[in-house]
């Protein structure tokens, strides 16, 4: 279980202050939920199947084709300066 020294030095890595009401309050909270976890954890989930979703989302994947070939041609083009098919920018030290 959680203390309020544990939620005071998490409040200070945080750079949170937290009046004494606040870290009463958020020890009983930061105490419940993992309460509620620990009653996840002695659940039988040895057939269940591991998701990612809760509900089954379709991948959108589209095909993957070229859709302008002479794109870095023309970009190249427009630039200030460049060589061969980078732009040539000063040196920034």
């Amino acid at each position: 279980m959680i203390n309020q020294s544990t939620v005071e030095k998490i409040a200070k890595l945080a750079r949170l202050k937290l009046s004494q009401a606040d870290l009463e309050k958020y020890t009983d909270q930061l105490n419940s939920i993992l309460g509620f976890v620990e009653k996840l954890n002695q659940l039988d989930t040895s057939s269940i199947e591991a998701t990612t979703h809760a509900v089954e989302v379709p991948t959108p994947f589209r095909e993957d084709k070229v859709v302008q070939k002479d794109l870095i041609e023309k970009v190249l083009e427009i630039s200030p300066d460049h060589e061969e098919r980078f732009f040539r920018v000063p040196k920034v030290l």
